[in-house]
């Protein structure tokens, strides 16, 4: 049994897929001043490739116009330039894919007072 668990430990890392586990702006997070760059970071590192992030207004319109890009010296923050942005709610969707090649799409919102 032990050996079991022990092997099974093993394969966790595996499994695991590139999940989002913290992002600037936060998500719900009302800003007094819009943010220049969208800052998510991942729980492994991603495929550039394959990965992707946009910003949309509150009426699903892309706002942004650059594509995502990751940081050259930790590949599991992805980094999105951002245009000048008026008062409003906003959303994040996201595309990140890790070594395994497994795809985790997400989105979430802020606002900018």
């Amino acid at each position: 049994m032990l050996f079991t668990a022990t092997a099974m430990a093993g394969y966790t890392s595996v499994w695991a897929h590139a999940g989002l586990q913290s992002s600037t702006p936060a998500k719900d997070a009302e800003v007094a001043a819009a943010p220049k760059e969208i800052t998510l970071q991942f729980n492994e590192k991603l495929e550039a490739a394959f990965s992707s992030a946009k910003l949309v207004d509150s009426t699903g319109k892309e706002v942004t116009t650059e594509k995502a890009t990751l940081d050259a010296g930790n590949p599991s923050v992805m980094k999105l330039a951002v245009p000048v942005l008026h008062p409003g709610k906003y959303k994040v969707e996201y595309v990140g894919v890790g070594h395994d090649g497994h795809r985790r799409k997400g989105d979430y919102s802020f606002t900018v007072k």
